[in-house]
């Protein structure tokens, strides 16, 4: 809608951003009967959900990003393609920050579209690390640029994350009927991951009975904690008679779990990440929706999205606000102020100025924000499919003392063209302290395969410092959790807020 248009329209609430939270907030609030508009600053839908081509990436990292949600990024290239394995420390390196985004963001503004992700690459060149000669940056710069050639073939998500089959994103897709819309494929494979191998982790009675890397006795632990942990009744009384303790502590001192077993009921199946204390009630519940979600659509707990989870859904619920009548702007800026002291808000963007009764927005967009949890994330495309080449897996990495939880693509969701693939990781963390871990969990997943882009950035849960103003309602981004529920229950409080 022209900006013309809009001006001196009043709305019963505008949402700014569009990422996962504030699309459901929008979607459910239109169609509860709520006048919407719908702001993103930026050109694309998604926020920190957004899925990106490799070219709209790199434009991303130097023109769009947020510095205070995303400061740090980087993307390794292998110099010698898919020649020979190279370590990802000994990669060339291409350092966005600061001062080589604003000069390859000059170049790319007076650059054609379908240019302007090499015309950045060039300009980010001299600002590589690695580089012990000229012509290994040349090269990598030149294995990059190859890439760019086919680079629709890739869907790379800033947050990728799975659905659990019995949580609550997918009760709301369904009752939304958004579910109708978007495609999703099961996560196959549940995998441990040590610097000496990978390991399925058996996952219902019948994987735990064909197991054949699990003795007898280990076999019986396993199954005692299925029965006993998963079923209600029995875990309500487990958690008494142990006073709650922590979930660890439980497995250890009850179930006798200790070593790769405990790691695979604590780490791959209760999702209980290095430093997080969980007591014996939450991690039982958790096995509860884990092993409830088995069967739901098939043998497998978790979903993937098509083309990108987050991103997708995100668009899906844009287009369900937008048959209920909101109204969507890209690409301007805003700002809000307080109408008056009966309430209300004032919205000005560009020429034109809206009237808000409340106001729903990405941390982002608030003007004084402290970062909150911070995450270190890395994006590695492989050379090959190691771990399949029709099929997805979550593997979670425990070694080195950390916990880093993996997501691993192929063509089976669109993401990658067939004989390469994809692995997402992340854990929580600065990424000065982390990035070596990051890279020996995608070494140890990635075996054989050869790394020949891996993108690393560090991102801030941002939250705006703390205010007085009544109906302004802040949502957030991603966490650290694999699954998509936490997003869908926050969004859920503020529609629950909006629509009294």
């Amino acid at each position: 809608m022209a900006e013309r248009e809009l001006d001196g329209q009043s709305f019963d609430v505008v949402v700014l951003g569009t990422g996962l939270e504030e699309a459901i907030i929008a979607s459910e609030a239109a169609a509860g009967g709520k006048s919407v508009l719908h702001i993103d600053r930026n050109p694309y839908y998604g926020g920190a959900y957004a899925c990106f081509t490799l070219s709209a990436l790199i434009e991303w990292a130097v023109c769009h990003r947020d510095y205070r949600q995303v400061p740090i990024v980087e993307i390794l290239v292998n110099s010698e393609g898919e020649k020979q394995q190279q370590k990802l420390t000994d990669q060339p390196t291409f350092v966005i920050d600061k001062n080589s985004r604003e000069i390859a963001a000059a170049f790319i503004a007076e650059s054609p579209a379908a240019s302007r992700a090499s015309e950045a690459l060039h300009r980010l060149a001299p600002f590589a690390t690695n580089n012990t000669c000229t012509e290994k940056t040349d090269s990598a710069t030149t294995t990059l640029l190859a890439f760019l050639q086919n680079d629709r073939n890739y869907q790379i998500e800033l947050a990728p994350k799975v659905a659990l089959c019995r949580g609550r994103m997918i009760d709301l897709l369904i009752d939304s009927g958004i579910g109708e819309y978007v495609q999703f494929r099961g996560v196959e494979h549940n995998y441990l991951v040590r610097d000496n191998g990978v390991e399925r982790v058996p996952e219902s009675k019948e994987d735990i009975f064909a197991c054949t890397t699990l003795s007898l006795i280990e076999k019986r632990k396993l199954m005692r904690v299925i029965t006993s942990v998963a079923d209600n009744e029995q875990s309500r009384r487990i958690v008494e008679e142990t006073g709650n303790i922590l979930f660890d502590k439980l497995l250890r001192e009850k179930f006798k779990l200790d070593g790769k077993l405990l790691d695979a009921v604590l780490r791959c199946v209760a999702r209980v990440g290095m430093n997080e204390n969980v007591n014996a009630a939450e991690g039982c519940e958790r096995i509860q929706r884990y092993v409830s979600s088995m069967g739901r659509y098939g043998r497998m707990a978790y979903l993937c999205g098509l083309y990108g989870a987050g991103s997708e859904i995100t668009q899906s619920f844009c287009r369900m606000c937008a048959v209920s009548g909101g109204t969507y702007i890209l690409s301007k800026n805003v700002s809000v102020q307080p109408a008056n002291d009966n309430g209300g808000f004032t919205i000005s963007l560009g020429s034109a100025t809206v009237q808000a009764e409340k106001v729903v927005m990405d941390p982002t967009y608030a003007s004084t924000v402290t970062s909150g949890i911070v995450l270190s994330r890395a994006i590695c495309i492989l050379d090959a499919p190691v771990l399949g080449d029709d099929t997805t897996a979550l593997a979670t990495y425990v070694d080195n003392g950390g916990v880093v939880s993996l997501l691993y693509v192929t063509q089976a969701t669109m993401a990658v063209p067939k004989g390469k693939s994809m692995l997402y990781a992340w854990v929580e963390g600065g990424l000065s302290e982390n990035k070596n871990l990051l890279c020996h969990a995608i070494s140890a997943t990635c075996g054989t395969a050869i790394p020949l882009i891996t993108l690393f950035m560090e991102t801030h849960l941002l939250k705006a410092s703390s205010s007085a103003t009544a109906d302004i309602y802040f949502t957030n981004g991603p966490d650290a959790t694999v699954d998509l529920d936490n997003a869908a229950v926050a969004a859920n409080n503020i529609i629950e807020l909006l629509l009294k």
